[in-house]
């Protein structure tokens, strides 16, 4: 489509915006007339087996789209400005041309609103870059960045009149970078055109800073807005959090930057770094009745409870069928033959009440036994006017020297293809220590990152050691395998 009244569609393969092959009935057409001939064409093109066509076809074929669709945006934001010059959205009733081009359109608010604001400033401050939008030399996307950009202040508009500095020079540029580079070069333009306002806008960034974390019906949610450099050391340090994925990993990048966010704050708390010389460490406080621990804690593979109202609910009907132990291996090492499972019967929980975060929040029990499996507990006895009447002393689950000697045994997390550092996990045991008193030896416990401990916990992953490996099964009992296994196969 071509803006000099002629009409047709390029077949030529160059530039984005080349000029179309003029028709045989060449001369001024009236706007409608213009546009119904173009509907037309473009119908017609459609019409085409794409996925039949030549591959160099194909490719030539992505330049005429682009300079297609530069014309296009041009000739919307021209008649969107007619619109408004004339002011007849308003005899529609509408509030504000935003509000009529989003009605008439179907857009969203936000992008009515851009739309409107683009088109404004193209007509009044950027003639140069509307008509080298027009001929495709630039897209929308650098026209967008001068929008945004280089119109800020009154000082920066009389600069884009200068003839060697100005408009002209900044699209002199453009057509020879991609809009992101360009983008970088206008904001460096507009520092150097107006450093104060630079200044002034830093400091209204850093002020505009702001992070809202509210609960929600079955989690937290989280928005808010970052400076350029703050947002941009939050990134490098979720990605490098993240690190490089194995390709057998299902997560998505969101998910994993959920996981790396938290597994910063992990890394933060625990170093002590935070609020050092507070009374109690700052970290996730669970209460739990006493009752609902126990039945937790003596009701697994390999401590069914017979007695009390958890054993009577686990033998009426209960359908748990705890895996069995492995045989040993032979070769008389101490450890081969271990099973740590995550696995229990809810049945003996009917009835237990949840515990509890500090606001009140009941948890599952599931996420109980994970969040046991890595804690620090200590004993509050309350009389019957709630009152407290004794305080136990705080016990780790492992003691230190029993910590530093798993983490010397495994190194990194032992989950399949996982290789995360001692420092971005913890240790993972059989819930049933309690029962016993605590863990006797090291054999109990596996080294896991804080993402593979969750998910043995929620994917119910029992895990065995054999022939001085260890060894994860699924809940049907298939086994979890590196994905060096795979590829031997």
């Amino acid at each position: 489509m071509s803006t000099d009244g002629t009409d047709g569609v390029s077949s030529e393969a160059g530039r984005p915006g080349a000029a179309p092959a003029a028709s045989e009935s060449s001369g001024p057409v009236s706007l409608s007339v213009g546009l119904a001939r173009v509907a037309v064409e473009v119908a017609a093109v459609l019409e085409v087996d794409v996925l039949g066509a030549a591959g160099q076809e194909v490719l030539d074929a992505v330049t005429v789209v682009e300079g297609l669709r530069r014309q296009v945006e041009a000739l919307a934001g021209r008649v969107l400005a007619a619109v408004d010059a004339h002011g007849l959205w308003a005899a529609d009733g509408a509030r504000s041309l935003p509000a009529w081009y989003r009605a008439r359109t179907g857009r969203t608010d936000v992008t009515a609103r851009v739309e409107v604001a683009r088109t404004r400033a193209l007509r009044d401050h950027l003639p140069a870059t509307a008509a080298a939008l027009a001929a495709g030399r630039v897209s929308p996307d650098h026209a967008a960045a001068l929008v945004r950009h280089a119109l800020t202040t009154d000082t920066l508009r009389g600069r884009l009149a200068d003839p060697d500095t100005g408009e002209d020079f900044l699209l002199g540029h453009a057509q020879g970078m991609d809009a992101s580079a360009f983008t970088h070069l206008v904001k460096a333009w507009a520092i150097r055109a107006d450093p104060a306002a630079a200044d002034e806008r830093y400091r209204a960034e850093t002020d505009r800073e702001e992070l809202y974390l509210s609960r929600t019906t079955g989690g937290w949610s989280l928005k808010g807005w970052l400076s350029e450099t703050n947002g941009e050391v939050l990134n490098t340090a979720l990605t490098a959090r993240t690190g490089t994925p194995a390709h057998t990993d299902p997560a998505t990048p969101a998910q994993r930057r959920a996981g790396a966010l938290t597994g910063i704050a992990r890394l933060a708390l625990d170093s002590g770094t935070l609020r050092p010389h507070a009374r109690t460490r700052p970290h996730l406080s669970v209460t739990v009745p006493f009752e609902t621990l126990h039945r937790l804690t003596t009701t697994g593979p390999h401590h069914p409870d017979t007695t009390g109202a958890a054993g009577a609910a686990g033998a009426a009907g209960s359908a748990f069928h705890p895996p069995a132990a492995p045989a040993g291996c032979g070769c008389g090492q101490s450890g081969c033959g271990t099973v740590i499972s995550t696995d229990y019967d809810t049945t003996t929980m009917v009835d237990a009440d949840p515990a509890t975060l500090a606001d009140g929040t009941p948890l599952p029990h599931a996420l109980l036994a994970r969040l046991a499996c890595s804690s620090a507990l200590h004993r509050v006895i309350f009389g019957p006017d709630s009152q407290p009447l004794d305080v136990g002393r705080e016990e780790r689950l492992y003691t230190t020297a029993q910590t530093r000697a798993i983490i010397a045994r495994d190194r990194h997390c032992q989950y399949p293809d996982c290789t995360a550092p001692p420092g971005e996990g913890e240790i993972h045991h059989n819930l049933w220590w309690y029962a016993h008193h605590g863990p006797t030896d090291t054999n109990k416990g596996i080294l896991l990152c804080w993402h593979h401990h969750d998910h043995v916990h929620a994917r119910r992953i029992t895990i065995t050691r054999e022939h001085h490996r260890w060894r994860f099964h699924r809940h049907d009992n298939t086994e979890i395998l590196p994905t060096t296994h795979h590829l031997a196969a």
